[in-house]
């Protein structure tokens, strides 16, 4: 019996530019008559790209761009200069590999966080950001939104900043027992000034922030962890106007944080307004919290 060649070639059922979701004009950007630019990034999100997908990179910059990659701050990968004959298969090779365009438009954006092999760590945050990426990444916003995990109180990954950002932090306990002569390491170890001495002994006060810089830094085993969570932050944003997020919760557990994301988004999407001036472009996350207030935004509105 004879089979047709075409029957037995493998044919790659690719989605069409512009039908995945978050896939807009910022993601492939037309800047000649006959040259894009295309932004790419991971799916699920995330900002550790393995070597085959950083080989796929190379290749496609080789084959169909100008030999130029950019990596921008939250981590998504922009081509430059694609020939856009050679869009259709440039995106084929990064489909392959689980590279897709995005990282751009008014959705839930590349989720960021830290890597898990900081040794500063309080807590890994990779495996959380993952989950946030699998239930909100692509959701769509009434304008661009971004959560950034952190996990120490170092903040790498500019969780201050984001519309929603999670920050690992430690809670210190004092054993109470006699700290060495002379001895001020923890001290020493502490920028804020949280740690006041006393007769020999350590006590915390209220300008902590929950780094554990002077757990690492006790020798006598004299200060520990009590417990460990996030500080969760929201209406952070970057560009010209810069704002900090308001801290909504701390000390709160993985699930937690989820639930507080996923009424952080409702509730956005049912309060953003227009910006003052225009009847297309709608408010920021930030915007509708500094309007509102963070309590008002992050209280349930009636079914």
């Amino acid at each position: 019996m004879n089979v047709e060649k075409e029957e037995l070639s493998f044919n790659l059922e690719m989605p069409a530019v512009g039908v995945i979701k978050g896939v807009l004009a910022k993601d492939i950007e037309v800047v000649g008559e006959r040259v894009v630019n295309l932004r790419t990034c991971a799916r699920p999100y995330r900002n550790i790209y393995t070597v085959a997908q950083l080989r796929t990179i190379r290749n496609v910059i080789e084959k169909y761009g100008s030999g130029k990659v950019h990596l921008s701050p939250r981590h998504n990968l922009e081509i430059p200069e694609v020939r856009q004959k050679d869009l259709d298969s440039a995106l084929k090779e990064l489909y392959i590999s689980g590279l897709f365009p995005g990282g751009a438009g008014t959705s839930v954006r590349n989720i960021f966080t830290c890597p898990h092999w900081c040794s500063k760590a309080v807590r890994p945050v990779q495996e959380l950001g993952m989950m946030v990426s699998a239930n909100f990444a692509d959701r769509d916003m009434p304008n661009k939104v971004t959560i950034s995990f952190a996990g120490c109180s170092n903040g790498c990954s500019r969780p201050q900043n984001s519309d929603i950002g999670v920050i690992a932090i430690g809670r210190v306990e004092a054993a109470g027992g006699r700290c060495v002569d002379d001895c001020l390491k923890c001290i020493e170890a502490c920028p804020f000034g949280a740690i006041d001495r006393t007769g020999g002994q350590v006590r915390i006060n209220d300008k902590c922030v929950y780094c554990l810089r002077c757990v690492d830094a006790c020798s006598e085993g004299l200060l520990h962890v009590k417990e460990t969570g996030f500080r969760v932050l929201i209406g952070g944003k970057e560009g010209s106007t810069v704002r900090f997020g308001a801290e909504y919760a701390v000390f709160v557990g993985d699930f937690e944080v989820l639930e507080i994301i996923e009424r952080a988004l409702s509730s956005y999407l049912k309060k953003a307004g227009f910006r003052p001036g225009s009847e297309k472009k709608r408010e920021r996350l930030g915007e509708v919290v500094e309007r509102l207030g963070l309590d008002e935004f992050m209280k349930e509105s009636p079914a």
